[in-house]
């Protein structure tokens, strides 16, 4: 039994899929194996596995394509014996010191469920920018106890999938991710997570979560998807929640943490011409605001999306996107 399982979830991934199974052959810390789970892909993806020639890099190939979520808890149930588990899709790659770092880390914090590090993120024409919990917690490296943990993950996903190492037991207390949420199953995962257990924080920018035209992060943004399943998630848990809060407030704290997102996001959409996305998207956050300021924030904004959308007031929208960004920080419930 190798210590860590390195779950590869691929479907049609020729195009990144050798550099992040490099990534993985180049790890300093060499105590582990590899399962491609491949989604009937139709391009060279299987040759690009084989072709490795390491007997740590297995193949699964499926008969017919089913959702990437369903891929992934099929790798977990058929296939992960280790002590801890990556999920590293075809698309996202580590540094070298990646693995190294994690396993110390949970190794040396027998009580914490998971490890993150910071995640670069890799846009076609844009500089990087960066995600981690270290971005939220004053600390910024060390345990983040429990508690902490949770207050700041209701606020906000900071953590990328690429950027966690598990415990093989965070997946044998909780079901599966979620397959009614292929856009927030690994958000919920998260929270889930930080409900049981301490979580390792490292600031280094160690894994590289790459966003493209087509993987479903794009595709799921275009398409103005992202808010509804927010607001199912935040729902699930606040009736998990409902005999025991994780916290106090948690329950009241998830939906502002989800209306802040949504909000976010409509200013986001406004300000580039997305009119009709961002009014959805403000209708959103104010249908699971959980207060005053929010909900008032909510119909502000979606007034003055409507307002900088007449003609002869659009060249209002960059001011007033940012003055809405200015309110919003000061309303936005403190992580």
């Amino acid at each position: 039994m190798t210590r860590v399982s390195v779950l590869v979830p691929n479907y049609n991934g020729q195009a990144y899929l050798e550099q992040c199974l490099s990534s993985v052959l180049a790890q300093t810390f060499t105590d582990w194996t590899v399962v491609v789970g491949d989604n009937a892909s139709t391009d060279e993806s299987v040759e690009i596995v084989t072709s490795t020639g390491d007997p740590r890099v297995r193949l699964v190939r499926r008969l017919t394509t089913v959702s990437w979520v369903a891929n992934v808890n099929a790798l977990l149930s058929e296939n992960v014996d280790s002590e801890y588990i990556a999920v590293l899709h075809a698309d996202d790659w580590w540094e070298p010191v990646f693995l190294q770092t994690m396993v110390a880390r949970l190794e040396a914090a027998p009580q914490s469920l998971l490890a993150t590090c910071s995640a670069r993120i890799i846009r076609v024409g844009a500089g990087p920018g960066f995600s981690g919990l270290h971005q939220g917690w004053s600390q910024g490296s060390g345990t983040c106890p429990a508690a902490t943990a949770a207050r700041l993950l209701v606020q906000r996903n900071w953590l990328r999938s690429p950027a966690v190492l598990a415990r093989r037991s965070l997946y044998q207390r909780f079901p599966r991710f979620d397959e009614s949420l292929p856009l927030v199953n690994d958000w919920l995962m998260w929270i889930r997570a930080a409900t049981m257990g301490d979580i390792e924080v490292c600031p280094e920018p160690l894994a590289n979560y790459r966003f493209h035209a087509q993987n479903m992060t794009a595709e799921s943004t275009r398409e103005n998807r992202w808010g509804d399943e927010m607001i199912r998630m935040a729902r699930i848990l606040q009736t998990e929640w409902a005999a025991g809060e994780p916290f106090p407030g948690a329950r009241r704290a998830i939906a502002a943490g989800v209306s802040s997102e949504i909000l976010a996001d409509a200013g986001v959409r406004a300000e580039r011409g997305d009119t009709a996305g961002a009014l959805v998207q403000a209708r959103r956050a104010r249908s699971i605001a959980p207060g005053f300021k929010q909900r008032f924030l909510a119909i502000a904004g979606g007034a003055a999306i409507r307002v900088t959308d007449l003609p002869g007031i659009r060249l209002a929208r960059r001011p007033a996107a940012l003055v809405g960004r200015r309110l919003w920080s000061v309303l936005r419930p403190a992580a």
